[in-house]
């Protein structure tokens, strides 16, 4: 590192706010597990940047390279992040040693390798660290701060071998079930549904008796998602009021900036397309003005409500955004969930070409890592991608199995990621009336005696209807119009 740390430029933002003494800065991050979390780093960059390495040395506030380093990571600046953290001065002592090693395990760079290589030093001087958020970012395990979503099948292999590890990095009571939930990660994603929801099951009763909050809210996300693969409906409300009796307020803060995107992406799967846009113009992330590493997983459904609500440049706008960070992390699960999204707005945007190279860049990782149900959930958006592009790529027993999995969800979640159209946009009280005698299994010769109006009168008007609505069939219309509470 350079004798000083350099003011910053990167905050575009708080220029004239007070800078936090140093004291303060080293107070407040020991007593990070308590009530001094990733987002209050955040808050105080500035004070962060601001700091000179002789500063450091000189208050011995060593505490105070987190909050540098943890800064720059979730600014996307990894190569300063990782001179900060090659530069830690390990001749100042024992700490500063276990100080690089923690800060080195959190770096979304890291490979299995160099996390293999901290642990095994650890090990050596069996000393466990403490404060490690592997879950920050994404409300999952293995693809948390860094993405080991790739080493599924090792888990099958080497429970012994992961148990020991966790050792290094959680109570060691809760290995055995930090394991099992890591394993049920990886059922799930390979859709051995049963075989997860028997491993979840357990870990939740035992981290809430042992109040772990940062790994209790990974868990309770991981049973929705496999309730929702089951067909099951799980209420946006409902979940997240689990989650908040579960962590209290002592872990509510640690997964609030999640909790908001948790809920609407279930909304999604509700058709409550009113939370969808309440969110989008309120407490959506904004990654132009502040863009966050940190916020990468609501940056995913952020794509998600885009695509519900017809903005498709936005989707690939954000994506190229995002795209040079998950390739520098290595994050193969979120490149591969990426290229699915971005598959579905540029099919959505009548784009097939390239929705099919975007797809056809996922497969590839899903296909190596068995990712299926980052496919699977998308549901009927998916499905209909997946017919096309097997029509044009033709069939193979991988697609064929994907698409089963998807039509699965597609049926037992019909109203995913649609906008049918608002009470408002302009069906005539004509047309609401020939909705109703369809709904009553009326033909159109029938409706036509009801009006003294043609057969062909009727379906011009039947016409209209399915344009305003977006559908193509009456049973189409009739569904859409039920949903809307038109009929």
């Amino acid at each position: 590192m350079a004798d000083n740390i350099e003011k910053s430029e990167l905050l575009t933002d708080n220029k004239t706010s007070p800078l936090i003494p140093i004291e303060e800065l080293e107070r407040r991050l020991h007593e990070v597990s308590v009530n001094y979390f990733l987002r209050d780093l955040r808050k105080d960059r500035e004070s962060y940047y601001a700091l000179t390495y002789e500063e450091i040395v000189r208050t011995q506030s060593w505490f105070c390279f987190s909050g540098l380093t943890l800064n720059l990571i979730m600014d996307g600046k990894l190569e300063e992040a990782w001179h900060i953290i090659e530069s830690l001065p390990e001749d100042k002592g024992f700490f500063l040693k276990l100080l690089k090693i923690g800060l080195t395990i959190v770096h979304p760079e890291i490979t299995w390798k160099q996390f293999v290589s901290c642990i095994e030093y650890l090990k050596s001087i069996n000393t466990p660290l403490k404060y490690v958020m592997l879950t920050a970012g994404r409300p999952l395990l293995l693809n948390g701060f860094n993405d080991f979503s790739r080493l599924g099948p090792l888990l099958l292999k080497h429970r012994e071998m992961f148990v020991d590890y966790l050792k290094y990095l959680y109570p060691e009571s809760l290995c055995p079930y930090i394991y099992n939930l890591c394993l049920a990660e990886y059922y799930y994603q390979t859709n051995s549904l049963v075989d997860a929801a028997m491993l979840v099951g357990s870990t939740i009763k035992k981290f809430n008796i042992e109040g772990e909050n940062r790994i209790i809210f990974a868990a309770l996300y991981l049973q929705s998602r496999i309730l929702l693969a089951h067909g099951k409906s799980v209420r946006s409300e409902s979940f997240i009021q689990d989650i908040r009796n579960c962590t209290g307020e002592a872990g509510k803060a640690e997964f609030d900036y999640n909790i908001d995107a948790v809920s609407v992406l279930f909304s999604l799967y509700e058709g409550n397309i009113a939370r969808v846009k309440e969110w989008l113009s309120g407490d959506a992330p904004d990654e132009f003005a502040d863009f966050n590493l940190l916020d990468l997983y609501r940056y995913m459904v952020k794509m998600r409500c885009y695509i519900a609500t017809r903005k498709y440049a936005a989707v690939i706008a954000l994506a190229e955004r995002l795209r040079p960070y998950l390739a520098a992390g290595r994050r193969f699960m979120d490149l591969c969930e990426q290229d699915l999204i971005l598959a579905l707005s540029l099919f959505a945007a009548k784009n097939n070409k390239a929705a099919f190279e975007a797809l056809r860049n996922a497969l590839k990782k899903v296909r190596m890592y068995r990712y299926y149900r980052l496919v699977a959930d998308e549901g009927e958006p998916m499905l209909h991608l997946l017919i096309e592009y097997i029509k044009t790529e033709g069939k193979s027993p991988f697609l064929m199995n994907l698409l089963d999995m998807t039509r699965s969800m597609a049926i037992r979640h019909p109203l995913y990621m649609k906008v049918p159209c608002q009470k408002g946009d302009g069906l005539t009280q004509m047309e609401i009336d020939i909705l109703t005698l369809l709904e009553q299994g009326k033909s159109k010769e029938e409706i036509a005696e009801y009006f003294f109006i043609s057969v062909n009168t009727v379906k011009y008007h039947i016409k209209n209807v399915y344009v305003k609505l977006g559908v193509k069939t009456a049973t189409q219309a009739v569904w859409n119009a039920r949903i809307l509470g038109i009929i």
